[in-house]
Order: C-alpha cells, then structure tokens, then sequence
C-alpha cells in the first residue's frame, strides 16, 4: 500500500470542508434584506398625499405618487394610511422636466441617444416627534433614443419616476 495515497486522501478532507464552508457561507450571505429594524418604533404608517409639479407634463405628479404608495404597500414595512392618522408624512414637489440632452454622438456629430432628467425635491417628516427625518433632492436619468418620439419620452419618464419611488421608499425606510 502506497503511502501516497494516504497522504493525498487525509489532505483532501480538510480542503473540501473549506470548499463546503465557503460555499455555505456564500449563499447564506445572500439571502433576505429587510430595512424593518431600521425605523424607530413609534413609526408604523406613512402618508403620501399628492405631490406637487411644476413639470409641463400633467400627469407626473399622480404617477410619482401612486407609485410610491404602491412600493410602500409591496414593502409592507409601513401602512399607508391619511394624513390626519399618519406617523410620517412624505411630501414632495418634480422639477420642470428640462428637455433630453445629447448622451451619445456618433461620428458626423450626429446625436444618437439622449438622456433626460427626472428630479423630485422630497420631505419625510416624523409627525408625532414633530421632526424632519429628510428633505432631499431624488434624480433620475433615462436613455432614449435621439429619434423618439413623445410616447417614448412619456415611457422614459415614468421609467424615471418609478426608480425615484423606489429610492424614496429605500430612504424612508432605512433612515439614511
């Protein structure tokens, strides 16, 4: 019998435990994140009411702030609820939308994507300690293509305003 062999079997052990150990490491650092403890405890709902808009675009405010409520509700951290009931209140006001800018040139000067820009000026205030939790400005960035059209650039902007829900809900929840 080969000593070899042995030796080749004994040191295989500890290196595939290693293996298995960083493996089981790996996918259980990947598992659920909530901001749940994040927020103090006498913060249990929220208020959205209609944000403010001094975009030419009518229909901004009432995306933005249906889809913070719905990202809300699917978080399920906060209750939303009336501003007369609530323990936060989440005001906000969208900028003039200014008109998309070139992003990409391709060769001849030529324009061939543009981006352009959504940003929501928002306020989180505590109600019942009677304090500003934040007031920060949220901005978003959407390519399209330097031939849209204004369907298109409608798509771009509730893009943008969707993302800019998402980052009001993060913030609002983790208290940064």
């Amino acid at each position: 019998m080969s000593m070899g062999f042995l030796n080749t079997k004994y040191k295989r052990g500890p290196f595939l435990l290693m293996v298995w150990l960083t493996g089981l490491a790996l996918v259980s650092s990947c598992g659920y994140y909530s901001f749940k403890g994040a927020l103090p405890s006498h913060l249990k709902t929220v208020a959205v009411p209609l944000f403010y808009s001094q975009a030419q675009e009518p229909e901004v405010a009432e995306e933005l702030t249906n889809a913070v409520i719905d990202k809300f509700i699917a978080d399920n951290t906060l209750k939303v609820t009336d501003e007369d009931q609530a323990d936060m209140i989440i005001t906000g006001t969208i900028l003039p939308i200014p008109p998309p800018k070139p992003a990409i040139v391709k060769s001849g000067e030529q324009v061939a994507e543009m981006l352009i820009k959504v940003t929501a000026k928002v306020k989180c205030e505590d109600v019942r300690l009677n304090k500003v939790r934040f007031n920060s400005s949220f901005s978003q960035e959407i390519s399209l293509d330097a031939t849209a059209g204004l369907e298109e650039r409608q798509q771009a902007i509730k893009e943008a305003l969707d993302i800019i829900a998402e980052d009001i809900v993060n913030t609002t929840l983790s208290g940064w």
